[in-house]
């Protein structure tokens, strides 16, 4: 029998085989990406863990409890120590930026000679112009002052891109009096 009879007895088409396999392709991508979705939908509405858990207790410690109407009222809870008493200030968010900025600028300024000789002296050797140069230092402090990143970026006109990159090289190291959090400031220095 001739497969194009063979086709039409059995109600297929020519080209049928080659439809279904055009559309294939889109229906496995739109597939796929209703998976990903609701995925993606489910996972972010599950709650949140708790931020701790009691541990469970222990068969020997329940066994050494004493009964419930022996066992002793259960102590206050302890009030947090004083901001004295941790090293940190209760400052506004606005109060602790301007703090820690200027506690930056201090250690920056301390650093001033060290990056005009090793960064500045060799740039101006090469060209004399710009005489100055301007950057701004985006810089973010740990909890206890220790620098944990850096960014240096240089203002347009007054830009010295050799020295800036010799600015981004020097490692990571100035410390400011400890803020009690996390803090991101961003101060402007200008060279020599």
């Amino acid at each position: 029998m001739d497969p194009l009879a063979h086709r039409e007895l059995h109600g297929a088409r020519p080209g049928d085989s080659m439809m279904q396999k055009e559309l294939l392709t889109p229906a496995a991508i739109l597939l796929g990406s209703v998976f990903i979705a609701a995925g993606l939908y489910f996972g972010l509405q599950r709650a949140a863990p708790p931020d701790a858990a009691p541990p469970p207790a222990s068969a020997e410690a329940s066994a050494k409890a004493p009964p419930a109407s022996e066992a002793p009222a259960p102590a206050p809870p302890r009030p947090a120590p004083p901001a004295a008493a941790t090293g940190a200030v209760a400052a506004s968010p606005g109060e602790l930026y301007s703090r820690v900025a200027a506690d930056a600028m201090e250690a920056l300024e301390a650093r001033r000679q060290l990056f005009v000789k090793q960064c500045w002296e060799p740039s101006l050797k090469k060209s004399p112009t710009p005489a100055r140069a301007r950057y701004l230092f985006n810089m973010t402090f740990d909890e206890s002052g220790k620098e944990i990143a850096r960014g240096i970026s240089e203002v347009r006109g007054m830009d010295r891109p050799d020295a800036a990159q010799c600015l981004r090289m020097i490692p990571l190291g100035i410390a400011v009096p400890p803020p009690g959090a996390r803090v991101a400031v961003e101060v402007e220095m200008t060279l020599p």
